[in-house]
């Protein structure tokens, strides 16, 4: 161990300021312009190009890891990308023992706070014009301010009327405290800037409380704002921060937005638009409660404005682009809008030839009343080099997807959906498919068009991707080429551009090219996420992982890496993926990807609700439902009520549940998903024999496995098998059924690999072996159940396997024991908030106790499972029975035995054995 003492950096406050003639590269201090929170300006002489050039000295803290410095280069890199007379222009980045400095445009004028006072109504409209056109430059490649205030905004006289405004520091609030990678090492953990701490959540609790009408003095020097300053959760400007932010998420484009309707707000009326200061003022923010705007001389229009970037859901404020035009249009000159007016009926008769060209495109057949589903099939790879495999089945077709999603005419089936359908009815897991397999999985998922191609190489050097777009019958509407240079998966994004672009102009010849969203990544970024997939697509998670980790963190944005690395911690169960999940979150969010941001909280639904972590579960699932409907993506919002249905049944609330699988079945029906509509009537055909219907759950279970046999998939075929066993176990005299259904389903799964679909199997033959009285047979078998569930880390089976083992134990009479596994049990139904199987263990207990002759306990157990529920299942009753006759009371056992045995013929089938001998 060294015991050389390592070097204290010196606190903000006592940075040394630096001298004129100070030489910091090629530049030579003249002046320093000033202080801010991020760092000190100075005027610069810039020899090489003779010019005075404005030196910001960035503070990045002094915990700043050794990657910091090409984050920071990046991150510059892109900024000087920047060319918009709007925006103030970045020249150079330097980094070097002094520090970090940005090189910058050396702006004249005054900022916006000095100036506000001099302008009218006109020229403070001109203003957020200016800067609403600098935004939408800058969103559009995907920069977001995070800082927007009057102190970042310069305005001087311009020609004429005109005003010059120039929007300061551009992302510089994310640069100054981008000083930690995501994920260090191989552990996972959440370090993102904006994912909310225990600062910032118990600072939003204290606001809550004071929502909620609590006593709460306000606190001197607004120490709620310092504690999401300081703890480095919140990046920018309390007083024109936007509600997510407060909340501790990532920014996005349209929290500039919010931050552009405050200014605008505050220029125009003079008076902040949220009463309050400090906490208040948060709460207000939060909450939507913002003053009336009161301005007389307003252009008509203007309030509507404000008021729409000001709305609380980020989704519904209008873009940086929608701002700048409606303003340009109201800051139009009267001459204009009377040419305008002249110009209308000339207009109208262009609207004809307009509406026949619009009804034009090469699908226009097919979405007559509803975009075209579209199946991107996996390319084929003519080139001989396997390392273009992943890039051809997997990277293109998501490119391709994620650009194709924004077009009304189109809506394209998630390629996570198509590749789940392949395996479900036994297709090649990778590389093109033949014509009979192209046409079940088309049929399965109810496409219309379908976008197949292959790749090979060309002269030169090139790589060609060849393409078709056809419809289900076979036609080919759309057919053509997208040729690069090169051999690696980087040609990827090129192409899937060219083809992209291609197919906008056929299918809807009005789209804007704007639409096309495809990501800037750098090479190495596509090639490690493409090796990254390909190892996934094998079953490699444990080395698929680190390459996926290695893409996210060369390129942040590139949320499908981060995705997928959180899928395959999922799988692995060595780390924690929740706060991979959480990044997945942030990162699309910030990127304004509201597709990944949405399945990110759906694989978080699903993972809370597996863990059994209900409250949690709910609110992702919620959160994931509400962007689906946002974006109209009914598959996706099918998915997601079905998973929704699935943690509602498993907290026993089966009204909840059931409506959940009626919405799915209805949505998967509408988007014409034969495959997943299945899925949704096996889950109602559960609830129907829940509520005692049983010929009506036959009836929907022989449904879906009629449709799923038809497309040969196996592993729906598995389940609805299993589930049958189920419901014969329920019949009488359907036991020899029961076991032959559960039989067929363990071989089905034992084919197709479903370790989590054993788990069921194997407990359902155990209740076969319990109901019969083979109870050694029946403890064999729950024990391997145990461990399955163990090792598959389902823990809800786990806990009802242990369960089950306490009533094997307390039917043959071994009622130590049994009390052991229940107690076993129990610990885990707490940890999973699952009160009425907590009711069932104690109530188990306190039966063992009553059978021992140990009366007082046994009572004393009851009266606490009352407090639990007061739900009466006939694991409930038959506890009280034998409490009754152990105390004498005959009578009212033999009701009881009576009552338990009513319900337990569909509800428990495994103890109608036990509870006919005690009636007798």
């Amino acid at each position: 161990m060294s015991n050389e003492p390592i070097a204290e950096p010196a606190p903000f406050h006592r940075r040394r300021i630096l001298e004129p003639g100070t030489e910091i590269g090629r530049f030579r201090v003249e002046a320093l312009l000033g202080t801010g929170g991020m760092g000190e300006v100075y005027q610069v002489w810039d020899p090489t190009l003779e010019r005075s050039v404005a030196l910001k000295s960035l503070r990045t803290g002094p915990d700043r890891e050794a990657t910091a410095p090409e984050r920071f280069r990046r991150e510059a890199l892109a900024l000087a990308q920047l060319n918009h007379p709007n925006v103030c222009q970045v020249h150079d980045w330097m980094e070097n023992a002094s520090g970090t400095y940005i090189a910058m445009e050396l702006i004249e004028g005054r900022t916006l706070d000095q100036v506000a006072p001099e302008l009218d109504v006109a020229g403070k409209l001109q203003v957020i014009s200016g800067v609403a056109q600098a935004l939408e430059a800058a969103h559009r490649k995907g920069i977001i301010h995070r800082d927007l205030k009057p102190g970042n905004i310069m305005v001087a006289q311009g020609h004429g009327r005109k005003l010059q405004v120039k929007v300061l520091d551009f992302g510089l609030a994310r640069l100054a405290d981008s000083t930690r990678a995501p994920i260090s090492g191989e552990y996972p953990r959440t370090t993102l800037s904006n994912v909310p701490t225990p600062a910032t959540l118990k600072a939003l609790e204290e606001a809550g409380r004071a929502k909620e009408g609590a006593p709460c003095e306000e606190p001197s020097g607004n120490r709620t704002w310092d504690k999401l300053t300081q703890a480095g959760t919140f990046m920018g400007s309390p007083s024109y921060a936007s509600p997510e932010q407060i909340q501790g998420q990532a920014a996005g484009s349209s929290s500039d937005i919010f931050s552009l309707g405050i200014l605008a707000w505050e220029l125009l009326a003079g008076e902040h638009p949220f009463p309050g200061e400090g906490r208040a003022r948060m709460v207000a923010i939060v909450q939507g409660n913002h003053r009336d705007l009161k301005v007389r001389g307003l252009p008509s229009g203007v309030s509507e404005l404000l008021l729409s970037m000001l709305e609380a859901h980020p989704f519904k404020r209008p873009t940086a682009g929608q701002v700048a035009r409606r303003l340009a249009h109201l800051l139009r000159p009267r001459s204009a809008l009377r040419w305008v007016a002249a110009s209308i009926l000339g207009a109208l008769a262009l609207a004809a030839g307009l509406n026949w060209f619009s009804s034009r495109g090469i699908i226009a057949d097919l979405v007559r009343e509803h975009p075209a589903r579209l199946a991107i099939l996996p390319f084929a790879n003519t080139t001989g080099d396997p390392r273009l495999d992943s890039m051809v089945q997997r990277i293109l077709p998501e490119l391709i997807e994620g650009s194709l999603r924004g077009l009304p005419r189109l809506a394209p089936i998630d390629g996570s959906y198509l590749g789940r359908a392949r395996t479900a009815l036994h297709l090649p897991a990778q590389g093109p498919l033949g014509p009979s397999d192209e046409a079940s999985l088309v049929a399965a998922l109810g496409a219309q068009v379908i976008l197949r191609g292959t790749l090979a190489r060309g002269d030169g050097g090139t790589l060609v991707l060849t393409y078709e777009l056809r419809d289900a019958s076979g036609k080919v509407r759309r057919s053509g080429t997208a040729a690069e240079k090169g051999g690696s998966p980087a040609v990827s994004l090129p192409i899937a551009r060219k083809v992209v672009s291609d197919l906008m102009k056929a299918v809807d010849p009005l789209s804007s090219m704007s639409r096309l969203v495809l990501p800037v990544m750098p090479e190495e970024a596509i090639e490690a996420y493409a090796r990254a997939t390909e190892l996934m697509d094998k079953g490699a998670f444990k080395e698929a992982a680190p390459a996926f980790q290695a893409a996210a963190m060369k390129a942040p944005g590139l949320t499908p890496a981060i995705l997928g690395y959180a899928q395959c911690l999922s799988r692995l169960a060595d780390a924690p993926p929740e706060p991979v999940f959480h990044w997945a979150r942030w990162s699309a969010r910030a990127q304004g990807d509201r597709v990944h941001e949405m399945k990110a909280l759906h694989h978080l639904a699903i993972r809370y609700g597996d863990r059994g972590l209900w409250e949690a579960a709910e609110l992702s699932g919620q959160q994931a439902l509400d962007l689906a409907q946002a974006m109209g993506e009914a598959g996706f919002e099918a998915g997601i009520r079905a998973t929704r249905g699935v943690n509602f049944q498993r907290q026993h609330k089966p009204a909840e549940a059931e409506a959940e699988y009626q919405k799915a079945l209805a949505l998967y029906q509408q988007v014409g998903d034969r495959l997943n509509a299945t899925r949704s009537l096996n889950n109602l055909a559960v609830m129907e024999k829940e509520h005692g219907h049983l010929k009506e759950a036959e009836a929907r279970y022989q449904s879906a496995l009629q449709t799923v046999r038809a497309y040969g998939d196996r592993w729906g075929e598995s389940f609805i098998t299993n589930n049958l066993g189920d419901l014969a176990l329920a019949q009488e005299g359907g036991l020899d059924r029961a076991e032959a259904f559960f039989r067929k389903a363990q071989s089905l799964r034992e084919a197709i690999g479903d370790q989590n679909g054993l788990v069921y199997t194997i407990m359902g033959l155990a209740s076969v072996a319990q109901a019969r009285g083979e109870l050694d047979r029946a403890e064999m078998l729950e024990r391997q159940c145990l461990e399955q569930a163990r090792r598959t880390q389902l823990k809800p089976m786990e806990a009802t396997a242990l369960y089950n083992l306490g009533e094997i134990s307390r039917d043959a009479g071994r009622y130590e024991a049994a009390r052991g596994f229940y107690r076993q049990s129990m610990a885990l139904h707490q940890e999973l908030k699952d009160t009425l199987m907590e009711t069932h263990c104690v109530a188990a207990e306190a039966e063992c106790m009553a059978r021992e002759g140990r009366r007082g306990m046994a009572r004393a157990l009851l009266d606490r499972s009352r407090a639990l529920s007061t739900e009466e299942t006939p694991y409930i009753l038959r506890a009280q029975a034998w409490l009754a006759r152990s105390e004498g009371r005959a009578d009212d056992a033999k009701l009881l035995f009576a009552k338990a045995l009513d319900g337990a013929r569909i509800h428990a089938p495994e103890i109608v054995r036990e509870l006919k001998a005690a009636l007798r």
